[in-house]
């Protein structure tokens, strides 16, 4: 019997997704708008950040003596004390930008300096292939997650630093393991670092990690990937000396090895407890914060680099992660650290991922396609516009960036004298108060501007942080502490600044729970100057009597007005006429006052 042939239905298979063209317009818009936002985003004006101030103090005074100080020259309560300005090259170069183009000079130097840290993760990105499209969505992550300290301070330094190390390592390690001769540009790295900033540090444990990461790799070879040729030994051998050189020129500053003992010690002083950047990011009061939270985000992109070293048989990034990982959870000053040093691992452990999903589309759509690249060009363009349409506006409101960020900052060159006590310090000036006065007890937050105004005056504090005993006095006398009267006598004291920006905002704390409550009402001492931020007292005293005579408020003054109207009460009745000069003066200089503003609401009928 013949066999019957049976006809089985042959599968089809469906046709592979092929990628369409990349439209590479869309990569220059991105690359441009970037540009402009970062111009944007890194122009605005000093706010609160008095430690830029000293900074200049500090350059200027090493280019007009030629030495860099060993001990305080600054404060009159501390003349004498050990201080290593180890940050000297920072002071020295940002005063000579001063000279040259002012405050504008200084903002564009920081703009350059964070346009090229970004500029650096472009280039070795795309070496990697990464796609524009994903490379900018990450970037605008991580301008988020670094916007508490893109301040022009030196840590900027440290963070192009960082950046640089990445780049040199990655492009050794990844891209040309035969070109050994930008190695060399590492031990000039550190000697420049060394005399910039303490960030050289992490930058050390960085580099640290990575020639760890090669002596593990050379001695277990078998346990690496084909992908990643392992160092020979004479390789290993110039990395070690690398190592070593880097060790050597960590000597070069003026203060030597003294130099990092004395930093170290200053991270051990109590009074850092107090400061927010030196607390932990996990601290109930910040850990809700928006940067905090793009912090957490990058923190636990993490995972995805552990798998990524898992799957690559690459452990260098995994070790780095595991090291800065438990480095940055101490500090909120060092989360800013992971988030750079880590930022490229973030991205090559997305990119890994993405491109071996088997959903082409997927990847086509996050890669390269036109759609997502106009979402992330709108998203910049609103960034853009929110920030430049108001451009040096002091209302947080007419930036809609900067407000659903809930975050103050006002866009612009300069100083934000909203916050920095510019109008008071024309008045010491006009008038000559430092000439006149001897000492001067200042606000913390005004040390810096203080000796930057009056070169060859001393503050009693600033920011600098010298030691824990001139912070405790500090606090005794501001607190209004027993006795604080009687330091303020026996210190010498002649006249007093105090600055708080949020006072209008807390009278209860921020005056009735400070000495100014106690000033106030103390015939001693006389209010000569005042605004919504900021009081100047003078001690009554001979050599003041002028400037008292004529400039003291002894009615209108913001403790009166918000905890004292009996005392306003009985000017109006005995000595109106003095009230209403008060009045108008204040109305000259502050005429959007709040306490003015309470106060002529209050007392403008008992005036007429």
């Amino acid at each position: 019997m013949a066999k019957v042939k049976v006809n089985k239905k042959r599968k089809i298979q469906k046709p592979a997704y092929i990628e369409p063209e990349e439209n590479k317009i869309y990569n220059y818009v991105l690359i441009f708008l970037f540009a402009v936002l970062l111009f944007f985003f890194t122009s605005f004006k000093i706010t609160g950040d008095d430690d830029v101030f000293w900074h200049l103090a500090t350059g200027r005074y090493i280019l007009q003596t030629g030495e860099v100080p060993s001990t305080d020259i600054f404060g009159w309560m501390t003349q004498g004390v050990q201080w290593m300005p180890f940050e000297w090259g920072w002071d020295v170069i940002t005063y000579l930008i001063y000279s040259a183009s002012g405050f504008v000079g200084l903002s564009l130097f920081r703009t350059l300096i964070i346009f090229l840290i970004f500029l650096i993760f472009f280039v070795l990105l795309r070496k990697f292939k990464v796609s524009h499209t994903l490379i900018f969505i990450f970037f605008n992550l991580l301008l988020i997650a670094v916007i508490d300290r893109v301040t022009p301070r030196p840590h900027l330094m440290s963070y192009l630093f960082f950046a640089l190390l990445v780049y040199i390592i990655c492009d050794y390690r990844y891209i040309n393991r035969n070109n050994f001769k930008k190695l060399f540009f590492i031990p000039l790295i550190f000697f420049l670092w060394g005399n910039l900033h303490m960030g050289i540090l992490a930058g050390l444990m960085l580099f640290g990690v990575y020639v760890l990461a090669e002596l593990i790799m050379f001695k277990y070879q078998k346990s690496f990937t084909k992908e990643l040729l392992p160092l020979k030994k004479p390789d290993i051998v110039r990395l070690l000396l690398i190592f070593l050189a880097v060790l050597i020129v960590l000597l070069i500053n003026p203060n030597m090895i003294e130099t990092y003992l004395y930093a170290y010690e200053h991270t051990k002083m109590k009074l850092l407890e107090t400061v927010n950047e030196w607390r932990s990011p996990f601290d109930s009061k910040y850990y809700r914060s928006f940067v905090t939270m793009f912090y957490i985000f990058f923190l636990a992109s993490g995972v995805l680099i552990l798998y990524y070293s898992f799957r690559k048989k690459d452990y260098f990034p995994a070790l780095l992660y595991l090291v800065f990982g438990f480095y940055s959870v101490q500090k909120i000053r060092y989360t800013v650290d992971y988030n750079l040093i880590l930022f490229v691992f973030i991205v090559l452990s997305v990119a890994y991922i993405i491109d071996n999903l088997k959903t082409g589309k997927f990847r086509y759509f996050v890669n390269k396609s036109p759609a997502l690249k106009i979402i992330v060009s709108a998203y910049m363009l609103f960034c853009i516009y929110s920030l430049a349409v108001n451009f040096g506006s002091r209302k947080i409101e007419e930036n809609p960036y900067l407000k659903y960020l809930s975050y103050y900052r006002v866009s612009g060159f300069g100083i934000n004298d909203d916050f920095i006590p510019v109008q008071m310090f024309d008045f010491l000036k006009q008038n000559n108060i430092p000439e006149i006065g001897d000492k001067v007890f200042n606000h913390f937050g005004t040390g810096g501007f203080f000796i930057w105004n009056f070169p060859g005056k001393q503050n009693f504090i600033d920011s600098r942080n010298l030691n824990d005993d001139i912070f405790n006095k500090y606090r005794e006398i501001i607190g209004k502490l027993p006795g604080f009267e009687k330091k303020l006598d026996n210190y010498g004291v002649e006249y007093i600044i105090y600055l708080e920006p949020d006072m209008r905002m807390d009278p209860e704390n921020l005056i009735n729970r400070t000495f100014i409550s106690a000033l106030s009402v103390n015939n001693d001492w006389k209010l000569v100057f005042w605004d919504d931020k900021s009081m100047l007292f003078l001690k009554n005293i001979d050599k003041f009597k002028d400037i008292i005579s004529q400039y003291e408020y002894k009615y209108l003054t913001p403790y009166n007005i918000v905890f004292n109207t009996a005392a306003i009460d009985r000017g109006i009745t005995a000595d109106k006429q003095k009230i209403k000069t008060e009045f108008e003066r204040k109305m000259q200089t502050e005429p959007e006052g709040i306490f003015i503003r309470n106060f002529e609401y209050k007392y403008k009928n008992k005036l007429n």
